[in-house]
């Protein structure tokens, strides 16, 4: 599996000031190589949470919290690797969370939380009105999982949009991304994400909830498009980010 820590050593490698020969001694003892990828678990960057930070504070819900570090930070300079559309039925419930009703991660068939399987196709849960009334919004939502890499420091990370949040990566995949490769007999092809770099932010148009924001940093040269192409390739199959402590914009995911 390639290493992510070559992607950046701007954190990494740097803050430790030590010689570049012993950098490389130190790297050569693989040291930790026996731990799997289960000991290596990819963080969150989560927001619109409850969180108490180390020093005591509630994050504000306008800034990415690190679920493993608890490192906050307002925007993430970021490599997007990939991204994973499911569908979840949620309700949220002050002070117990989200209670998981039902998900799907193949947009084919739904888990309930009682394990029964049910067909997307005809479940009334995805649908305007689903038996209460037809004004009614639709209770299971599309949730977008984006794989990405920091690169501040060159570590992986998971992102989850749904609700306000999925208008904006939906608009910025359509500018960027999707049919957006001309190919030699003039037909178009999807860019991969890792094609530009990616910076995210927040904002708060409402006042109430934060949104994701995605803007276009700069294209990649052909060598980090052919590095980050062997990290899509191996880290792709995460894709997925368990639910966080997150907030309702709706009262569930729904959009």
């Amino acid at each position: 599996m390639p290493s992510t820590s070559n992607v950046s050593t701007a954190q990494s490698a740097s803050a430790l000031t030590l010689p570049e020969s012993l950098l490389t001694e130190l790297a050569g003892l693989h040291a930790l190589d026996h731990l799997g990828r289960e000991d290596r678990p990819v963080p969150a960057l989560i927001y619109n949470a409850k969180l108490q930070l180390p020093d005591g504070s509630w994050a504000r819900k306008n800034v990415f919290v690190n679920s493993l570090t608890e490192e906050v930070k307002p925007e993430v300079l970021a490599m997007l690797l990939h991204l994973k559309k499911t569908r979840r039925y949620a309700v949220y419930t002050e002070g117990s969370g989200f209670d998981i009703k039902c998900e799907s991660d193949d947009l084919a068939e739904g888990i309930t939380h009682e394990g029964e399987v049910m067909a997307c196709s005809t479940c009334p849960h995805k649908s305007w009105g689903n038996g209460h009334g037809r004004d009614a919004a639709p209770k299971c939502g599309v949730v977008y999982h984006l794989l990405g890499i920091d690169m501040d420091d060159g570590s992986p990370f998971l992102l989850r949009a749904k609700a306000t949040s999925l208008r904006p990566v939906q608009r910025y995949l359509a500018r960027y991304f999707l049919g957006k490769l001309k190919l030699a007999d003039g037909s178009y092809a999807d860019l991969p994400l890792f094609a530009y770099r990616t910076r995210l932010s927040l904002t708060m148009p409402t006042g109430t909830y934060a949104v994701l924001a995605l803007t276009n940093d700069c294209a990649c040269n052909e060598a980090e498009v052919r590095q980050y192409k062997a990290l899509y390739e191996s880290l792709r199959g995460i894709g997925r980010m368990a639910a966080e402590d997150d907030l309702p914009e709706n009262g569930n995911d729904a959009d």
